[in-house]
């Protein structure tokens, strides 16, 4: 006569694979809460998030560093985890995000917003993929006075490694590159429109020190696009080379389907009403913020083709 197994006997395999699947669980977090404490090291915070992934809830962050890119990063409140056994890919959602990196006067960048996810995944020491999209946010380039401002601004940016087999150029190999996208974005107060753009960062070696990458290094931008509900209005494609830790040289065109308007951003002036043309045209710009050239507009282009079934252009920067 067979004897039947206890049943709590049956539950000993479960209860030892829980007990086994904890003490790996309090590992993994131990090695997130000293890689975020590297990063935040007088902010102090929790490691939580069992069983399925790992979570610190930090208030108040601020982070900075940097001798010659100077970053600087805080928010009210975020929200850092990944998965137990996902450690090159990690997700930060932040309230009231601020960001900058600065070189210097002419060359840096700052960004904030009501909030902001972000996704970084790492592996063997190079940035795959970092992707953030920020709501509500406004920006600023340390190049331009001009305020920007949109309902969402998506950024991905990942490191690029030049194929072995591409023969030497002229040209610095990739080295990384950043993709944005804005949805209702306003210049100085100006109409809404949809941006996107894509650019390459070109150098000797990877990014990893500023003044190696400006000696040689440049930004390829690929393709910018202006556009609003009827269509494109300006594509641009430049060259930037960095002046030392000084300012940015700008080479480049604008086509565009409202030059008139497209020169009177430059000029920091409001356009005059504006009816769109059939054809682009193309305006070439080059030189130093401050001191930037523009094309001159052509004599004939009040006798240019007009699209006279759709609205004027839009007003690209709305100033006093």
């Amino acid at each position: 006569m067979s004897r039947r197994i206890p049943l709590w006997l049956t539950l000993v395999p479960l209860a030892l694979a829980v007990g086994l699947y904890l003490l790996l669980w309090q590992g993994w977090a131990r090695d997130f809460d000293s890689e975020v404490h590297d990063w935040l090291p007088a902010t102090p915070f929790e490691v939580t998030g069992f069983p399925y992934r790992l979570e610190a809830l930090i208030s108040h962050p601020e982070l900075q560093g940097g001798a010659v890119v100077r970053l600087f990063a805080s928010a009210s409140r975020a929200r850092i985890n990944r998965g137990p056994w996902q450690e090159d890919l990690t997700l930060v959602g932040a309230d009231y995000p601020r960001f900058s990196a600065i070189v210097g006067p002419g060359i840096g960048a700052s960004f904030s917003g009501k909030s902001a996810l972000t996704s970084i995944k790492v592996e063997n020491g190079r940035l795959q993929r970092l992707s953030s999209v920020i709501e509500a946010a406004n920006a600023r380039l340390g190049f331009s006075p001009v305020t920007i401002a949109a309902d969402s601004l998506e950024l991905h940016l990942r490191e690029r490694l030049p194929d072995a087999r591409t023969p030497e150029a002229a040209t610095p190999p990739p080295r990384g590159q950043l993709v944005i996208s804005g949805q209702r974005v306003r210049f100085d107060r100006g109409d809404a429109l949809t941006l996107a753009a894509d650019m390459t960062v070109t150098g000797p070696d990877r990014l990893t020190a500023y003044d190696r990458w400006a000696t040689t290094g440049t930004i390829e931008l690929t393709r910018a696009s202006l556009s609003d509900a009827h269509g494109e209005i300006a594509g641009i494609r430049a060259t930037i080379v960095p002046i030392g830790r000084r300012a940015l040289r700008f080479a480049g065109t604008i086509d565009t389907i409202c030059p008139a308007t497209i020169s009177a951003a430059f000029a920091g002036k409001t356009a005059a009403p504006e009816q769109r043309l059939r054809t682009a045209l193309r305006l070439a710009f080059e030189g130093e913020p401050g001191t930037m050239r523009l094309a001159a507009l052509p004599n004939d282009l009040g006798q240019r083709a007009v699209r006279g079934q759709q609205p004027a252009c839009p007003v690209i920067r709305k100033l006093q």
